[in-house]
């Protein structure tokens, strides 16, 4: 592990909240991987057996049926997924697949539930993580049952963009493709949609987009709902 991974790992709302001689003595179960873009960090229907969190590089949950797949969520530098089957020692719902070229944390799954019992400030850590989760995962419901696929991709574009007025161009954190799967709409509604923003001032190809005026696209869909950090 480098010392620069120390301030991802700090990150995350499951760490926030741990003294650094508990962290130092918590990291010396976990170990570092360097994975290439494809790799799989674990599958759907396996026994949880490590917690992971992102160091460098981009990791996407899907859920997997007989002939399809969906991606589900994205997740970044400094993030913990799947916490959920590691607590409950139970199966993962989703598989992890690197999207590009990352750095994994890999912690033992029976070290880390040790530590949450013994650790106060991790498991307050942990119920601020999945509190996050369940507000995602409710927002996430209420977009696909009450927003049309313009209002989910423009509240997507506005969660990756910073709050200014200026042009910004944001980095989709997958193609286009992935970003359709996780927004509950085909890739032709995606292009449909992004086509429909051009004249708020919504361009570019692949994964960059450019945001002519975030505060314009915001007045327009005032009603699509603001995202919040799960990090």
């Amino acid at each position: 592990m480098r010392t620069t991974d120390l301030p991802l790992i700090r990150r995350s709302r499951l760490l926030a909240q741990v003294a650094e001689p508990d962290l130092a003595a918590m990291l010396t179960a976990c170990f570092v991987q360097a994975l290439p873009e494809g790799a799989v960090l674990c599958r759907q229907g396996e026994k949880a057996e490590f917690l992971h969190i992102v160091l460098s590089g981009r990791v996407g949950l899907f859920g997997e049926a007989a002939r399809d797949e969906a991606l589900v969520e994205f997740f970044g530098p400094g993030d913990a997924f799947i916490v959920p089957a590691v607590v409950l020692d139970a199966p993962y719902l989703l598989t992890a697949r690197l999207l590009e070229e990352a750095r994994i944390l890999m912690w033992p799954a029976p070290a880390f539930r040790a530590q949450v019992r013994a650790t106060g400030p991790l498991a307050y850590g942990a119920v601020l993580l999945l509190s996050g989760y369940w507000r995602t995962l409710v927002g996430q419901i209420k977009d696909l049952k009450l927003l049309s696929a313009i209002e989910r991709l423009s509240a997507f574009l506005l969660a990756l963009a910073p709050r200014d007025t200026g042009p910004v161009t944001v980095i989709l954190p997958g193609g286009r493709r992935l970003v359709a799967g996780r927004l509950g709409v085909t890739p032709q509604s995606l292009s449909r949609a992004f086509a429909a923003l051009r004249p708020l001032g919504v361009s570019g190809g692949g994964r960059e987009v450019v945001i002519a005026d975030p505060a314009r696209l915001r007045r327009a869909f005032g009603s699509a709902r603001e995202r919040q950090d799960i990090a």
